[in-house]
């Protein structure tokens, strides 16, 4: 069992696709694409994990659960075939919706190829304001639906979830996105919820400060003593939560 491989077919389903969700709210052509579009879409893999993309009425959901009708079903034989497919090297076998393959030849890689966009900066394309918002937010919803997978197969982050303690963290960039983790012993899941809820607060003063943060470049005790950060609440929740966090770039290129 390569675990590596494993964890990377769950942070592709689970996490980066996660972001087609707000992609037509963010990005003005792709929201004009999908505006449309009526459609599930179910990634599957053999004896491994799932995920449903549904779009309609220019809405996105994605989910681990199965959501109504699903018109596409596109079958991996391992998580490797999968991974490959991300990285463009692999095709899936399509399993259920022979009549939508020309749309999911090429009309879905034009969203899919939008995301890709977002999620892999350079300094050039930091440079401009609103991609660089997108790119944080999307490195925020990643990292954060990546957790479960890394939590539950990566041998370090594995002994972490063993002493993780219940409680709500709400990572958030002030006066923009955020999102609401549910806490106990070995579990972790990205919720739909009311932020009240929270029992513990990460608020990250703007969205430049969110960019470097996340990627690494600024140091959390740096950040806390200018005042770019901000943490309030049952603050131990974020300290075991930052050890798995810290093993996500492992993961996700």
């Amino acid at each position: 069992m390569n675990i590596e491989e494993k964890i990377k077919s769950r942070v592709n389903l689970w996490a980066v696709l996660k972001n087609l969700e707000k992609l037509p709210e963010l990005d003005e052509e792709a929201g004009k694409l999908t505006k449309d579009w009526n459609i599930t879409i179910e990634f599957r893999v053999k004896s491994g994990p799932s995920v449903f993309v549904k779009f309609e009425n220019g809405t996105c959901k994605v989910s681990k659960t199965k959501q109504g009708k699903t018109d596409v079903v596109l079958f991996f034989t391992s998580d490797k075939h999968l991974n490959k497919m991300f990285d463009g090297k692999a095709n899936p076998i399509p399993l259920k919706g022979f009549t939508k393959l020309g749309f999911m030849s090429k009309e879905f890689p034009k969203v899919t190829d939008k995301l890709e966009y977002y999620l892999k900066p350079t300094p050039e394309l930091l440079k401009d304001k609103k991609y660089e918002e997108i790119n944080t937010i999307f490195t925020l919803i990643t990292a954060a639906n990546a957790l479960p997978a890394v939590m539950e197969f990566d041998p370090k982050a594995h002994l972490t979830g063993e002493h993780l303690t219940k409680g709500r963290l709400l990572l958030k960039i002030k006066d923009n996105e955020g999102v609401l983790i549910d806490i106990d012993q070995n579990h972790i899941e990205v919720v739909d919820d009311d932020p009240s809820t929270a029992t513990c607060e990460m608020i990250i003063k703007d969205i430049p400060v969110a960019n470097k943060f996340l990627n690494g470049e600024v140091d959390i005790y740096a950040a806390l003593a200018k005042g770019d950060l901000e943490i309030k609440g049952q603050t131990w929740l974020l300290d075991n939560v930052g050890l798995i966090l810290d093993r996500i770039p492992v993961y996700i290129q």
